[in-house]
């Protein structure tokens, strides 16, 4: 029986001449890999760069009862969030974001929905944003602090306790503050790294 759930796209890789295995981050924060045969070849099922990391999709597909690796049947776009294209840094910085909570979600783990929803808000807030700085601060600081790796400091409590939504009224305290996401980003290059060994 066929199953239909919302999925964020984590990661693509190409497998043999026309396939591809997918990694995706469910509604429920949990991390579930699919193999996606004929991908490259099927518009009709897989059509309009529908599979591409940091898609929002719906995925019809047929659950293994043996292993980790489920069937994509069919997917459809939900959301392909057009505005990370307008320049290289917003689609770079969505990107390491989808790699990063891609590396720390589990397989199997269907309660991190804060995962989920971090990482569209951040999806959504990067479409809109028009200074990066905030948003970023509030990503990486929100994720460490989730993950358990952070120690709160007087000068994180605005962007922690805002929504990603909220961003843009954050972006004087943001340009105060804006040094400090390079060592934000070597902290998250570090754990992620611990985290995948």
């Amino acid at each position: 029986m066929d199953t239909k759930n919302k999925f964020i796209i984590l990661k693509k890789v190409r497998y043999g001449e026309a396939d591809l295995i997918l990694q995706a981050l469910s509604t429920h924060g949990e991390k579930m890999s699919f193999m996606a045969r004929g991908a490259l070849k099927s518009r009709r099922r897989f059509g309009g760069g529908v599979l591409e990391p940091c898609h929002f999709v719906q995925f019809t597909y047929h659950q293994s009862k043996t292993g980790k690796l489920h069937t994509l049947k069919e997917a459809s776009l939900i959301n392909d969030f057009p505005g990370l294209r307008r320049d290289y840094d917003r689609l770079e910085f969505a990107l390491r974001a989808v790699d990063a909570v891609g590396k720390v979600s589990q397989e199997g783990d269907a309660t991190a929905e804060f995962l989920f929803n971090l990482l569209g808000h951040v999806l959504s807030g990067l479409e809109r944003a028009d200074d990066l700085t905030a948003i970023k601060l509030q990503f990486w600081l929100k994720f460490l602090m989730q993950q358990g790796v952070l120690t709160p400091e007087p000068w994180m409590t605005p962007f922690l306790k805002a929504n990603l939504a909220d961003a843009p009224t954050l972006a004087e305290p943001a340009r105060a503050e804006a040094r400090r996401i390079v060592g934000l980003e070597m902290l998250i290059e570090q754990y992620v790294r611990n985290a995948t060994l």
